[in-house]
C-alpha cells in the first residue's frame, strides 16, 4: 500500500480517529442553529416533535393537530427528546441528525478498518466525511441520516459475523445486526427489511453459500427486532385502525408506481457522483476496479466452514485466505452499493436522499482506490483532470449565479461570492500538484469542500431569510398574543406551528396531510375559498401566508396589509392584528420584484 500526507506512517490510530471526528464536528455542527428552518422538511419534523411533547402522544405522530401516519416513530422520538433537552430551537431540531452523521463517519471508519485494514478505515471516513450528500444529509433534518446510520450498523454487523470463526462471536454480531435492522425499521418502515434482505441474498448466493442463512442467531434475533419493532405498530394499530392501509398499501406500494417525484429509471446512477461531490469523478474507476476484485471470489467461492478447515490443515495459506477473504468482503460493498441504487431506482418516486444508505460503502471502495496501485495508473490522472475541470467551471459561473439569481441582493453575497473563488482557486491548486503528486491526491480533492464549508452555511442562512417563511415569522413579536389566528392560503409552511406553537388555518390547501383524515373536529382548520378568509380577517386579528401572486386580489379587499415579504412569502393582515403586536404595516409600493426582503416592522411612536 501507498502512505500518503493525510494518514502519516507513525501516526497511531486514535490520534487518526480523533482528528477526522473532531473536523467532523467543525463541519456537521458549525452555524447549526444560527439559520432559521426551511420549509417543508424542516419544518415538517421540526413540528411533529413539539405537538409530540405538548400533547404527550408519543404513538400517533401529528402535524399541525392531525394524524400523520406516513412514517415510523424513531426520528421524530429523537428529534422531540433533543428539544426536550436543548429548548425549541434550531440547534435542537438540526441535532439528530448531525450526531448520526457523526456515528456514521465513525462507524465507516470502523467498518472499513475490519474489512480493509486501519489505513483504508481511515481513509473511508474522510472520504465519507468530504462528500456531498452525507455533509448535507448530516445538516437537514429529515429522517434518512439516521436511516442510512441503522442500515449501515446492520450490514455492518452482519459482515463481521459472517466473518467470524468463533461461533459465540459470530452469534452476538449477527444479534447486533437483528437489533440494528429493528431500529433501521423503525426510522423508514419496511425498506429496510426488504434491502437487507435482497443485499444478503444476493450476496450468499454469489458465493453458492445461502447455508450461511442458518447461522443468523435465528434465536434469539427476531425475538430482539420483534421487542423493537411491535410494540409501537401494536399502540398505533389500536389506537387508528386505518394504519396498515395506509402504511402499507399508500406509503409503500402506490409509491412504486406513483407519479409523486416521478423521475427516469437512471436518476440515481447519474446523480450518485454528484453526491459525493470532488470525489465523484473516481467513481467508474473506483466501481470498475471493485467489481473485477470482487467477482475473482467468484471462480472459486470460500465458505466458512472451508476457510475454517483449511486454515487448520495448512497455516501457509493463511495469506491466500485472507486475499480471499478481502475479495468477499469487495464483493459485498459491490453489492451494497448496487441494490441500494438499484432498488430505488425501480420506483417512480425518487428523491436524492434514498439514496444515502450507499455512501458508507462506496466511502470504502474509493479508499481503496486511493491506497492501493490504481492512485498512480492514468485512471487516476484523468479524474484529476476532470475534477479541476468541474472546479474551473464552479469558479467561472458562480459570480454569474450569483448575479442573476432573484433571491438574495447581490450586494449581500458578493463578498461570500468572492471568498468562495479564492477557496476553490486554492483548492483546484492542489487538486492540479497532486496529478504530478498523487500521494497529495487524497488531501486535495477532501479539502475543497471542508474550506468552503464556512461559507456554505453562511449562504444557507441568507436563502433561508429570503427565501422561506420562517425568516419572517422568528422576526415578529415572540410570542405572539395568543388570541392571533393564522393561515395560510394556497400554501402550507410547517414551521409557522413551530415558530407560533399553534395550529395553522389552511385555506385552499393541505399539503402534506393529503392523507390524513381533515375531516370531523377539523373543519375550522380547513377551508375553502375567499370567502372564508374574508370571513376570518373579520373575526379578531388575523395574520396570513400566501405567495405574492395572490396580492392582486388580496388588496381590493382593503381589510389586509403586509406585514412581511421576501422571494416567495408575503404575509398579510388586518388590523387588529397590528394593534395587538404594535407593527406598522408595509406600504404597497415596498413590494418590488425580487430579490426582496421585508422584515416585520415596528410602529413609529407619536
Amino acid at each position: 500500500m501507498t502512505s500518503n500526507l493525510f494518514i502519516p506512517a507513525n501516526c497511531r490510530w486514535a490520534t487518526g480517529i480523533c482528528f477526522i471526528l473532531l473536523l467532523a464536528v467543525l463541519m456537521y455542527f458549525g452555524f447549526l442553529g444560527e439559520y432559521p428552518l426551511a420549509d417543508p422538511d424542516e419544518g415538517r419534523y421540526a413540528e411533529i416533535a413539539r405537538e409530540m411533547l405538548e400533547s404527550g402522544d408519543f404513538v400517533t405522530p401529528h402535524l399541525n393537530y392531525v394524524k400523520y401516519l406516513e412514517k415510523p416513530p424513531l426520528f421524530y422520538w429523537l428529534v422531540a427528546a433533543s428539544i426536550a433537552l436543548l429548548g425549541e430551537k434550531e440547534l435542537a431540531v438540526r441535532a439528530v441528525p448531525a450526531v448520526a452523521g457523526l456515528l456514521s463517519v465513525l462507524l465507516v471508519i470502523s467498518l472499513g478498518r475490519r474489512v480493509l485494514g486501519r489505513r483504508i478505515g481511515l481513509t473511508a471516513g474522510w472520504i465519507y466525511l468530504t462528500s456531498l450528500e452525507p455533509f448535507v444529509l448530516a445538516r437537514l433534518p429529515i429522517i434518512d441520516m439516521v436511516f442510512s446510520l441503522c442500515l449501515t450498523a446492520t450490514w455492518g454487523a452482519w459482515w463481521l459475523g459472517y466473518t467470524t470463526e468463533a461461533a459465540t462471536t459470530a452469534r452476538r454480531w449477527y444479534t447486533l445486526a437483528w437489533a440494528c435492522l429493528g431500529l433501521a425499521t423503525m426510522a423508514k418502515g419496511l425498506a429496510a427489511i426488504v434491502l437487507t434482505v435482497v443485499i444478503l441474498l444476493l450476496f450468499l448466493s454469489a458465493l453458492r453459500n445461502l447455508d450461511a442463512m442458518g447461522r443468523m442467531a435465528w434465536w434469539p434475533g427476531p425475538v430482539i427486532f420483534a421487542v423493537i419493532v411491535a410494540p409501537w405498530h401494536f399502540l398505533v394499530v389500536q389506537r387508528n385502525p386505518e394504519f396498515w392501509h395506509f402504511y402499507i398499501v399508500v406509503q409503500h406500494f402506490a409509491r412504486l408506481s406513483g407519479e409523486e417525484h416521478l423521475k427516469p429509471f437512471w436518476f440515481f446512477p447519474a446523480t450518485l457522483p454528484l453526491g459525493m461531490m470532488f470525489w465523484g469523478a473516481f467513481l467508474f474507476p473506483v466501481m470498475v476496479h471493485a467489481i473485477r476484485s470482487g467477482l475473482d471470489i467468484l471462480k472459486s467461492p470460500l465458505t466458512v466452514s472451508a476457510r475454517t478447515r483449511e486454515n487448520r490443515q495448512n497455516p501457509a495459506l493463511s495469506d491466500q485466505l485472507a486475499d480471499k477473504r478481502q475479495s468477499q468482503a469487495i464483493l459485498f460493498l459491490v453489492i451494497w452499493v448496487i441494490a441500494v441504487v438499484g432498488l430505488f431506482s425501480l420506483s417512480k418516486c425518487k428523491l436524492l436522499p434514498y439514496i444515502l444508505p450507499s455512501y458508507p460503502a462506496l466511502a470504502i471502495l474509493t479508499a481503496r482506490h486511493f491506497n492501493g496501485k490504481e492512485l498512480f495508473g492514468p485512471a487516476t490522472g484523468w479524474c484529476l483532470a476532470i475534477t479541476v475541470v468541474c472546479i474551473v467551471g464552479l469558479i467561472i459561473s458562480l459570480p454569474y449565479a450569483a448575479r442573476y439569481q432573484d433571491t438574495v441582493p447581490f450586494s449581500k453575497i458578493e463578498a461570500l461570492v468572492f471568498l468562495n473563488q479564492c477557496l476553490l482557486s486554492a483548492g483546484c491548486g492542489l487538486v492540479i500538484l497532486s496529478i504530478f503528486r498523487r500521494r497529495l491526491a487524497l488531501v486535495s480533492v477532501g479539502l475543497i469542500l471542508v474550506l468552503i464549508m464556512p461559507t456554505l452555511g453562511k449562504s444557507a442562512g441568507l436563502i433561508t431569510t429570503h427565501r422561506k417563511v420562517s425568516g419572517l415569522v422568528k422576526a415578529m413579536p415572540d410570542p405572539l398574543p395568543a388570541d392571533i389566528k393564522i393561515a395560510e392560503w394556497h400554501t402550507y409552511d410547517q414551521s409557522l406551528s413551530f415558530y407560533t406553537r399553534r395550529r395553522i388555518i389552511l385555506v385552499d390547501e393541505v399539503g402534506e396531510l393529503a392523507h390524513s383524515d381533515t375531516s370531523k373536529d377539523h373543519t375550522l382548520f380547513f377551508l375553502k375559498g375567499e370567502d372564508s378568509l374574508r370571513s376570518l380577517a373579520s373575526d379578531g386579528p388575523l395574520l396570513v401566508n400566501m405567495s405574492h401572486k395572490y396580492w392582486s386580489r388580496i388588496k381590493k379587499w382593503g381589510i389586509l396589509f403586509p406585514v412581511a415579504a421576501n422571494r416567495t412569502n408575503l404575509m398579510v393582515a388586518n388590523k387588529e392584528f397590528f394593534s395587538r403586536t404594535a407593527l406598522e404595516p408595509w406600504p404597497e409600493e415596498a413590494l418590488t420584484s425580487p430579490p426582496l426582503l421585508l422584515l416585520p416592522r415596528k410602529a413609529r411612536k407619536g
